[in-house]
């Protein structure tokens, strides 16, 4: 399975018409061509950002979904408009190699960079840690894996339905020594950089 997602800076006060078209857009996309694309923004991060994601079972069916949208001549007029609210776009792909539970109201990705010299045995600890976690919190975390962009970072995904409900699985974590032995043993396979993003599901 893969996942898509679209980083959206609109321009300067722009940003709840970005949210509303972008909505709107993203709900007729899904229904017409049977796409999962959901619309989220950042909290403590940057206020003035929306996010576009999807998943795909494979990048033939991205592929085709790409190659639909963009030659529907209905959705054209909405393109133009949802681009005049628009000041930067990033796109990248990545592939999940641990599927997340089901999508809730807000989401947090904790993204790392394995060592390139470690990078299988990084692969294997952090998968067994994504195992640890969901057993502890009850909650499947996700793991994704870069398509494009840089190809040694990871980011684990969890969904849960209130911001203090996330806090409260990291703190779960943290306290756990089994967590803590696994996070000891990391520092021989992972980089010092680690940068968290909270999210909310708009649409």
């Amino acid at each position: 399975m893969y996942v898509t997602s679209r980083e959206i800076v609109p321009l300067p006060g722009r940003l709840q018409e970005t949210i509303a078209v972008g909505a709107q857009m993203i709900g007729v996309m899904n229904q017409k061509y049977g796409s999962a694309m959901a619309t989220s923004t950042e909290l403590g991060g940057n206020p003035n950002k929306l996010w576009i994601t999807g998943f795909w079972s494979s990048l033939s069916d991205y592929q085709s979904f790409v190659e639909s949208y963009m030659s529907d001549q209905e959705l054209t007029g909405t393109f133009n408009m949802f681009a005049s609210f628009v000041g930067e776009v990033q796109d990248q792909i990545g592939q999940v190699i641990r599927q997340p539970g089901e999508r809730k109201a807000f989401a947090q990705m904790h993204k790392g960079r394995i060592r390139h010299t470690h990078f299988q045995d990084g692969l294997e600890l952090i998968m067994k840690v994504a195992d640890h976690v969901s057993e502890i919190s009850g909650t499947e975390a996700g793991l994704i894996a870069p398509v494009t962009g840089d190809q040694y970072e990871i980011i684990f995904v969890n969904y849960a339905d209130s911001l203090q409900e996330l806090r409260t699985m990291v703190e779960t974590w943290s306290t756990d020594e089994t967590y803590q032995d696994m996070f000891a043993q990391g520092s021989e396979y992972f980089e010092n950089s680690f940068d968290v993003t909270y999210a909310r599901f708009v649409s």
